[in-house]
């Protein structure tokens, strides 16, 4: 893989070359195509060990997907490469699947819900070098409201930016992940509940003035119909924080600011 310096770019392929703008590493690439044909892959006996390697991929990369899309409201503050360590991830919580033959391992992130809390989404700002209050997060009996807590937040001593702020707005996402299973009768893998993305609810604060005095952050969400309806979901909650370097007024609806968030908590019933 090379990286293009000259006057010369385009988009696509040219004969056995392709070139593209890698947003993450902000410069285009040029590399060559290669590898053996789709064909080959689908057919040779040879080839077997590869078509099931590409399968159980394509799997961790749906849930990856699904993950992503579930926190939709957040991806302003996602930053880096941090897709490719999420799909990493889904191929560790696949291996752990010892009943079902290579190739056909389920993944079931609701049996490792706790891999998902050290999922790093910003890897210029990783939320624990920013935020240090602990939180706390409740879940109602009925399985329907999740509540955030940060009590005491004094933005001074508990939030470390890399400039100056004049503002700031912690957001709470929650979601039901799915887990993915194969699917014999249609010969590929499907999630445990259909729509899974769509199950998820958000939550904001105000916009609140940076300073020295303490602050109680208390934020609550719920869904349309009670969590955990079907075997093979986790709920996650994840928390945001973003920067204005501006003073805005606390009921302000304007989003897309600067920050970062994590995956604060999982439940499984």
């Amino acid at each position: 893989m090379g990286t293009l310096k000259g006057p010369i770019l385009f988009t696509g392929s040219v004969g056995g070359i392709r070139c593209y703008y890698d947003k993450a590493l902000k410069r285009w690439i040029i590399s060559t195509k290669g590898g053996q044909s789709i064909e080959l892959i689908k057919k040779s006996p040879k080839l077997k060990l590869q078509r099931e390697n590409m399968n159980e991929f394509k799997v961790c990369s749906h849930w990856a997907s699904q993950l992503q899309m579930s926190l939709i409201n957040l991806s302003h503050l996602h930053k880096g490469y941090y897709f490719p360590k999420i799909v990493k991830l889904g191929k560790t919580i696949n291996l752990h699947d010892t009943n079902n033959k290579h190739g056909l391992r389920s993944l079931e992130s609701s049996k490792a819900s706790r891999l998902l809390l050290g999922i790093n989404f910003n890897t210029f700002h990783p939320f624990g070098e920013v935020f240090s209050l602990p939180s706390t997060v409740l879940f109602s009996e009925d399985k329907k409201t999740i509540t955030l807590k940060l009590l005491g937040l004094i933005s001074k001593y508990h939030i470390k930016w890399f400039e100056s702020y004049a503002s700031f707005r912690i957001t709470m996402v929650i979601a039901q992940v799915s887990d993915y299973v194969w699917n014999k009768k249609d010969r590929m893998y499907k999630p445990i509940i259909e729509n899974a993305v769509m199950r998820s609810e958000t939550a904001y604060s105000e916009w609140l003035a940076s300073g020295t005095d303490p602050q109680d952050v208390i934020l609550e969400a719920s869904f349309a119909e009670p969590a955990f309806q079907i075997p093979g979901t986790t709920v996650i909650v994840a928390m945001g924080i973003e920067f204005s370097k501006t003073k805005v007024a606390p009921d302000t609806k304007g989003t897309n600011g600067e920050g970062t968030m994590k995956i604060v908590e999982c439940f499984v019933d």
